[in-house]
């Protein structure tokens, strides 16, 4: 079993706390589609997809599930359902097309590919927790805001891989 040091649990706390403070504050925002109000740019998963590059798989699976449950104290949990499933729906294509086709497509893509496929699990959740598969209809506006949104935090987590500084960069 591989035990992680104590830095590395640090340095995943930290950036925890980080993608937590980003996500209270982006919810503050009003929603910026009021159709669905549980659409938003998603900034903490630039903190996602960090840790997925710089932590692997694994640490980012556990990283997303606290993410959420650390979120949801705080926000409520009432959005628990909505972001769990667009959280762990970013995840897995965000991890898949990083680990698969990276560097053969960018970052900007793979958080494309996670912001699409996000949006349309917590749509998804939406229909099932209000029993209104009329919701559906939103797919199309929802998906095409899921690519600005993507490309934000593809430019974002880029330059955070290439501008951070290496000492906060390499774990060993």
């Amino acid at each position: 079993m591989n035990k992680c040091p104590a830095g590395r649990v640090a340095e995943l706390g930290v950036l925890l706390a980080l993608a937590a403070v980003i996500f209270i504050v982006e919810s503050l925002v009003p929603p910026l589609l009021p159709m669905a109000p549980y659409v938003k740019i998603g900034l903490a998963n630039s903190i996602v997809l960090l840790v997925i590059i710089l932590f692997g798989a694994r640490d980012g699976f556990i990283f997303v599930l606290l993410k959420n449950a650390l979120t949801a104290l705080f926000v409520s949990p009432f959005v628990l359902p909505f972001n769990l499933a667009g959280s762990l729906a970013a995840y897995l294509v965000m991890t898949a097309a990083y680990l698969a086709l990276f560097p053969k497509i960018s970052l900007v893509s793979v958080s494309i590919a996670g912001a699409v496929l996000s949006n349309i699990a917590r749509t998804a959740v939406a229909v099932l927790i209000m029993e209104a598969p009329s919701l559906y209809i939103q797919l199309p506006f929802i998906c095409a805001f899921s690519v600005p949104a993507g490309i934000i935090i593809g430019i974002l987590t880029t330059l955070l891989v290439k501008h951070l500084p290496e000492r906060l960069t390499k774990f060993e």
